[in-house]
């Protein structure tokens, strides 16, 4: 019996201590369940690291950033347990919101982006049309005066 108590007591705090290394600033204290053996010494039989799971508000990213450390916190031990499994989980969801609202803020700043562009893009097309229409009617009067059989006429258009 004891040796089965010293094994588990490794056990959890091995698992504990992983949590707690992965976790880093947003893994809390570690907090023990003990169990008396016959021979009168506490073991280990139970554990939990607190781990802050809340989003960083206001930013998405720093969320994304703070989730992905939960989430390899919650899977570090060897075995994760299913409460692990659970944060885990969590962290992705908070993760998938995180990065829709990073996603939707910058559907904004494309489409202002885009319509910049386009702003851009008819004015210049605007004015090279413009260009491109007036030297198409000065060629145009040149060979329309040359038709005419009035070269001097050509001749001033040109110039």
């Amino acid at each position: 019996e004891i040796a089965d108590l010293v094994q588990r007591d490794r056990e959890v705090r091995t698992h504990e201590q992983a949590h707690m290394s992965v976790g880093g600033q947003h893994a809390g204290a570690v907090s023990y369940t003990y169990e008396r053996g016959p021979d009168g010494r506490m073991y280990a039989v139970g554990g939990e690291v607190a781990i802050d799971t809340a989003p960083v508000p206001g930013d998405p990213q720093a969320t994304i950033d703070k989730m992905e450390q939960v989430q390899r916190a919650a899977l570090a031990p060897a075995e994760p347990s299913a409460q692990d499994r659970s944060v885990a989980a969590q962290a992705a969801q908070l993760i998938a919101q995180a990065r829709a609202e990073l996603a939707a803020a910058s559907e904004p700043e494309r489409a202002e982006e885009a319509e910049s562009a386009e702003d851009d893009s008819p004015e210049s097309v605007d004015e090279e049309s413009s260009a491109s229409a007036s030297a198409d009617s000065a060629d145009l009067s040149i060979y329309q005066s040359v038709a005419a059989g009035d070269a001097e006429s050509a001749l001033r258009a040109e110039a």
